[in-house]
C-alpha cells in the first residue's frame, strides 16, 4: 500500500468539513441567492439532504471495498481497461477541480487585498506548501487540520455573533413567493460542493476504521449544512437583495460589521479561514490526485508524482480562466452536471454493478 499512515474517524470528519467549507462560504451565498433569492436558506436544507444521499453511495462502496480506493476496485468491477480509464478520469478530475480552488483562493486575495501583487505569486506559494505537506503523508495532513479547523470555526462563530444585532427579519419574506422551482434552481450549482465528500473514494482505506465511512460522511455533511444555514441567514439577514450583487458576500458582510468604536476592521475573521481552510482543502485534493495517479501507474511511492502534479496544478490554475468573473460563472452555470456525474453518478453505477454482481465484501454490505 502506498500510504502507511492512518487517520481517525474524527480526523476524517474534520478533513471532509475543511474540504468543503472554505469555498462553500466563498461562493455559495452569492450562487444560491441568485437562484433562490430570499428562499436561499431552503436551498441549503435541500442540498444537505442531497449531500447525505451522495454520502450513502460512497459509504456503501466503502463497506464493500474497505481496503481499496475507487482506482483499484473499478478495475475489479468493470475490467482492467474501463477500470483504468475510470482511474485516469479521477486522477485528472482531482487535479482539475483543485485548479478551481487554487484560482479561487488567489483571486480572493488579489481582488480584495493585494491588487498590485501578481496572481502567480499566490499560486506558486500555495502549490509549494501543498506539495510539501502531501509528501509528508496523510497523517501529517490530519494533524495540521486538527489545528486549522477549530481556528476557522472560532473565527466564523465570532463573525456570526457580531452580525446578530443587525439582522432584518423582513429580508426572509415572503417565503416560497415563486414556488419550489427557485429553491431547486438555487441549490443545483451548490450541490457540487456538498458532493465533494467524494474525496472519501480515495481516503477510505486509510481510515483507522474504514467501515465507519458512512457515519463519518453523514456527520460532516450535517455539520456543514448547519453551518452553511447560519452563514446564509447571516448574509441575507444583513445584506438582503444586495447579496446578488456581491461576488464574495461573506467578505462584504465582514466589512459592514462594526462591533465597537475601537474594533472597526474584522476582515481577518473571514480572510484567515479562507487562507487556512483553502490551503488544507487544496492539500486534500492534491493528495487524492497524487494517490490516484500513483495507483494508476502502480508506483511504489508518490513523492515524485506530488511534485509533477503540483506543477500541472499551478499551470492549470493560471491558464484556464481570464478572471474571477469567468471563474464564478463557470462554477454556477457550466460545471454542475459534469462534476456531479463524476462525483456521484459514476460511484452510483459502480455500486449497482457491485450489488448485482455480488462483488466486494458481502457481509453487512447493505447495512
Amino acid at each position: 500500500m502506498l500510504e502507511e499512515g492512518r487517520i481517525s474517524d474524527r480526523q476524517a470528519v474534520y478533513l471532509i468539513i475543511t474540504s468543503i467549507l472554505p469555498t462553500s462560504i466563498l461562493f455559495l451565498p452569492h450562487m444560491i441567492y441568485k437562484g433562490a433569492r430570499q428562499d436561499a436558506w431552503l436551498s441549503v436544507i435541500l442540498i444537505t439532504f442531497f449531500g447525505l444521499a451522495a454520502g450513502e453511495v460512497i459509504g456503501r462502496l466503502a463497506r464493500r471495498f474497505p481496503a481499496q480506493t475507487i482506482v483499484e476496485y473499478s478495475r475489479e468491477l468493470v475490467g482492467p481497461y474501463l477500470g483504468g480509464a475510470i482511474g485516469l478520469l479521477y486522477a485528472g478530475f482531482f487535479l482539475y477541480i483543485n485548479s478551481f480552488v487554487v484560482r479561487e483562493l488567489a483571486e480572493m486575495l488579489t481582488t480584495n487585498f493585494y491588487e498590485e501583487t501578481p496572481i502567480v505569486v499566490f499560486v506558486i506559494a500555495t502549490v509549494f506548501v501543498v506539495v510539501y505537506i502531501v509528501r509528508h503523508g496523510l497523517e501529517v495532513l490530519g494533524r495540521v487540520n486538527d489545528i486549522v479547523l477549530p481556528l476557522i470555526l472560532a473565527m466564523l462563530g465570532a463573525l456570526v455573533l457580531f452580525i446578530i444585532p443587525t439582522l432584518k427579519a423582513q429580508n426572509f419574506f415572503p417565503v416560497l413567493e415563486n414556488g419550489v422551482a427557485p429553491v431547486v434552481r438555487g441549490g443545483f450549482p451548490a450541490a457540487v460542493f456538498f458532493a465533494e465528500t467524494f474525496v472519501m473514494l480515495m481516503l477510505t482505506p486509510y481510515l483507522a476504521r474504514p467501515d465507519e465511512t458512512r457515519p463519518v460522511i453523514a456527520k460532516a455533511v450535517l455539520f456543514l449544512g448547519g453551518l452553511q444555514f447560519l452563514v446564509i441567514l447571516a448574509v441575507i439577514g444583513v445584506t438582503g437583495e444586495l447579496t446578488a450583487n456581491f461576488l464574495f458576500p461573506v467578505l462584504d458582510l465582514a466589512r459592514l460589521i462594526r462591533p465597537s468604536l475601537f474594533l472597526t476592521n474584522v476582515d481577518p475573521l473571514i480572510l484567515m479561514p479562507w487562507i487556512l481552510g483553502g490551503t488544507v482543502k487544496i492539500t486534500v485534493f492534491h493528495y487524492c490526485a497524487t494517490l490516484a495517479a500513483a495507483q494508476l501507474f502502480r508506483l511504489r511511492n508518490y513523492g515524485v508524482v506530488a511534485v509533477i502534479n503540483g506543477i500541472i496544478l499551478g499551470v492549470l490554475s493560471l491558464i484556464l480562466w481570464e478572471d474571477v468573473v469567468e471563474l464564478a460563472e463557470q462554477i454556477a452555470r457550466v460545471i454542475p452536471p459534469y462534476f456531479l456525474f463524476i462525483q456521484v453518478g459514476i460511484p452510483l453505477v459502480l455500486l449497482v454493478i457491485a450489488v448485482i454482481g455480488r462483488k466486494g465484501r458481502q457481509e453487512n454490505a447493505g447495512q
